[in-house]
């Protein structure tokens, strides 16, 4: 079981001595809730984290978006707090995840501001307490989200589980967490031997980083015998069908492009897009990354985070807080007002009541 001082968390570790790998770790709550944490970060927030890393990773060329936000001029958005958003997006559930015994996101905590007339329901929710509300109040009253921590955050406090090198997450001493053994090959239990290993903010950094691009990020992380790889748009395994729209209107709402092709290369040069278009990239920022493995289940992944994802799926109830939880983890949605108003992906925002009424408000970030 895991034990857990101020900053790290000890886990145990069966180790194959003859390849240099870890099979399987066992943990309790504590270590299980940092990890099912993954799933709720949005991508913005993995792209400001990557490069704290000794070795940056690159994830496909988001960084390059994420790159265009920051270095753009402020002028080019609504406000500065539309650039904010998307550079340090926040998190459906950080009112959660600030009470991991690991955290990676040294972001600022929310905080969020009702108008001063909150008993009717169509005042609105702020993240700062400038400007008035639609109804004259100003907005002045700060509230906290409340959170039942009471056993755990996403896994009940009691569970102990087996969390394979691919992260796949089981309980313990079943016939599939077994199996392990023979994937790997190990068929003397002479080659094995168990190892303890203090966990901190930085390995469970990289162990993200590394669950996008490898499938053995746990001996990665720990037995740091291998480097870690960047991910490009040519090992992901996903076959995406080119479609040209020149000069297209459509009248469904869909988003038309004019793109500019290099017949002799048979490539984009560049496209000339509408504002709409821009904000459905940078809305890309914001979503969290178990939407993304969700809307890619279908597809073949380098990395190992859609068995995170598949764990949650699979993992009995007894295990998990509840539906909600389980929910939050699988179908993440985002922050009331980070949702781009054109829903082609499909996100939806979070509802947060108070008193007699609900928060939820609009707006886009480019002008």
């Amino acid at each position: 079981m895991a034990e857990t001082s101020a900053n790290t968390i000890s886990l145990k570790a069966l180790v194959d001595k003859a390849s240099n790998q870890i099979i399987f770790i066992e943990s309790d709550n504590d270590f299980i809730d940092v990890l099912f944490s993954f799933l709720t970060i949005p991508m913005g927030t993995i792209m400001r984290l990557a490069p704290n890393q000794s070795v940056p990773l690159e994830i496909g060329c988001i960084k390059n978006l994420y790159s265009s936000v920051k270095n753009m001029d402020v002028k080019h958005f609504r406000t500065e707090a539309c650039r904010d958003m998307l550079l340090c997006p926040r998190n459906v559930a950080e009112s959660h995840c600030r009470n991991l015994k690991l955290k990676i996101d040294n972001g600022e905590p929310t905080q969020y501001f009702l108008c001063s007339r909150n008993y009717r329901a169509e005042c609105k929710l702020s993240y700062n307490k400038i400007g008035s509300c639609d109804c004259g109040g100003s907005m002045t009253e700060e509230k906290s989200l409340l959170v039942n921590l009471d056993g755990g955050i996403f896994v009940k406090g009691l569970a102990r589980l087996i969390i394979g090198d691919n992260l796949q997450v089981m309980p313990p001493l079943t016939l599939e967490g077994l199996s392990v053994f023979t994937e790997l090959g190990v068929r003397n239990g002479n080659t094995t031997e168990e190892l303890t290993f203090n966990v901190g903010s930085d390995e469970v950094l990289n162990l993200l980083m590394c669950s996008l691009v490898s499938r053995t990020p746990l001996t990665e992380t720990l037995l740091k015998n291998k480097p870690i790889r960047k991910l490009s748009n040519d090992n992901q395994g996903i076959n995406i069908e080119p479609q040209i729209v020149v000069d297209a209107t459509d009248p469904e709402g869909n988003l038309s492009i004019k793109l500019i092709v290099s017949k002799s290369k048979k490539m984009v040069c560049y496209a000339e897009v509408g504002e709409d278009f821009v904000n459905l990239l940078f809305s890309f920022l914001t979503i969290p990354l178990g939407f993304v493995v969700k809307q890619m289940r279908d597809c073949a992944l380098k990395g190992c985070i859609n068995q995170l994802f598949k764990s949650v799926q699979d993992l009995d109830d007894c295990y998990l807080k509840s539906d909600y939880h389980k929910e939050m983890l699988l179908s993440p949605k985002l922050v009331p007002g980070f949702c781009y108003e054109n829903h082609l992906l499909g996100t939806e925002e979070a509802t947060y009541y108070y008193a007699l009424g609900f928060a939820s408000f609009g707006g886009f970030f480019c002008l």
